[in-house]
């Protein structure tokens, strides 16, 4: 029957019609109520056995994404998008309804045909359902829209650089609060200074000096508790509510434990061989003694609720001691009083490298890493204890999550930088160049 006009075959509706076989009276009516597509390919990478990069391919039902059809506007669409790489280029359909259906592809519209639960369609070219009443009085046309994701759900997606009044920065850092980001660094007069901007909207608001801090001994590490921002030059801690006007608040310390979150506790090397603890900022406690290999430098932990009981906090710190080829990553749960040393994997390729600007954050549930030279980002799915390479290719199995990508524009990058997730799923990164990237997993950015 295909090639032949809809019209011309309204006689034969009692044996061809896709919606009723009971033909004893004619009505002027014209609808589909009822629009399912069947079962269909869906392309997806994967690694075989040999864990080189394969093509996959999965059978996936059209029942799963329920067709939603407005009567108004003649139109047929999924409001919940396919997997990406669903191939419906040869899929078959079921059609309810009211007369004799049918259906043009939009390449060759003059060719009008009747509709048969048998064929296979192609909805790459692009569809229309044609719907012709019992008595030939009454006509319908329906646009049919298939949405199918455009992205890998799990892709990391990364924007153009931005470099709208961002500063250029030395030995940069980066610290969110709220719906702002903060990054500080020196600028081109070797001052302390900070740049910010809301997350959610706006421009970058220059270089602002920071006023109140001694350059000479500034440890360029600056982290939050209750709000405030914190940092360590000279031996003092310097607090500030603003991130611009600064002032002392503690002496003797050599360098603060700076915090993924602001989580309302502080940790700081003394100058006299303690660690030390604070909630508020001026009352501390001293832990213990600062254990042989505890990072002096560089360090970022992440505090987060035991998977097995959720009562439980794991603490998970990394940064860089006296090891010049391996970070040094220290555990602690809200149960214990001293941190342990996470021991070393006997494979070095799952081990963290003590890069300089070394950068942690926390983000889809695992720990990722960045060091100069940005080869990459490094995942732990096991509190830092191991961390395996993100390869857009897996050769061997010391890689781990091929969809986590720098832009090629960015990596290789071999001077300073800083990187942040924020809580709408973003991942910022800063370069002392004066550019700004921001990439977002699709499924978790807001």
């Amino acid at each position: 029957m295909r090639g032949r006009y809809i019209l011309m075959l309204a006689a034969l509706l009692s044996c061809v019609s896709c919606l009723k076989d009971d033909n004893t009276y004619k009505t002027p009516q014209a609808a589909i109520t009822s629009f399912t597509i069947g079962y269909y390919n869906v392309r997806f990478h994967d690694m075989n056995i040999h864990g080189r990069d394969t093509m996959v391919y999965l059978r996936e039902s059209g029942y799963m994404y329920p067709m939603t059809i407005d009567q108004v506007n003649n139109r047929i669409f999924n409001a919940d998008s396919m997997a990406y790489g669903s191939d419906l280029s040869k899929v078959t359909t079921s059609v309810y309804g009211t007369g004799t259906v049918g259906y043009r592809y939009l390449d060759n519209p003059v060719e009008e045909i009747f509709w048969r639960s048998s064929d296979s369609l192609d909805f790459t070219r692009g569809i229309q359902f044609l719907v012709k009443s019992a008595d030939n009085s009454y006509s319908r046309v329906y646009d049919v829209q298939i949405n199918i994701r455009k992205v890998f759900p799990d892709s990391l997606v990364w924007s153009a650089p931005d470099t709208t009044a961002f500063p250029v920065l030395s030995a940069p850092t980066s610290v969110i609060r709220n719906d702002t980001l903060f990054c500080f660094g020196t600028d081109t007069m070797g001052k302390p200074s900070v740049s910010f901007r809301s997350i959610s909207a706006g421009n970058w608001n220059g270089a602002n000096a920071m006023t109140g801090i001694d350059a000479s001994g500034w440890s360029h590490r600056v982290t939050l508790s209750n709000g405030k921002f914190y940092t360590v030059s000279g031996g003092s801690v310097y607090g500030s509510s603003d991130a611009v006007n600064w002032s002392s608040v503690k002496t003797g310390i050599k360098s603060l434990v700076v915090s993924g979150e602001d989580n309302g506790t502080v940790w700081a090397v003394s100058q006299d061989g303690n660690l030390l603890k604070s909630t508020d900022m001026t009352e501390w406690t001293a832990v213990q003694s600062i254990p042989e290999g505890f990072p002096d430098s560089a360090a970022v932990y992440f505090s987060y609720p035991l998977a097995t009981n959720p009562s439980l906090t794991r603490t998970v710190l990394a940064g860089l001691g006296q090891d010049t080829v391996n970070a040094s990553v220290w555990t602690i749960l809200s149960s214990d009083t001293v941190w342990s040393p996470v021991d070393l994997p006997a494979k070095t390729a799952l081990r963290l490298p003590a890069a300089p600007f070394l950068t942690v954050f926390r983000y889809d549930g695992a720990l990722f890493s960045l060091g100069q030279g940005l080869d990459g980002f490094r995942q732990s799915n096991d509190n830092g204890i191991t961390w395996y390479m993100c390869n857009s290719y897996v050769e061997d199995y010391s890689s781990w999550n091929r969809y986590m990508q720098l832009p090629a524009a960015l990596k290789g990058y071999a001077s300073g930088f800083t990187a942040v997730a924020d809580v709408n799923g973003y991942i910022w990164i800063m370069t002392d160049d004066g550019h700004v990237w921001r990439g977002a997993i699709t499924r978790l950015k807001k």
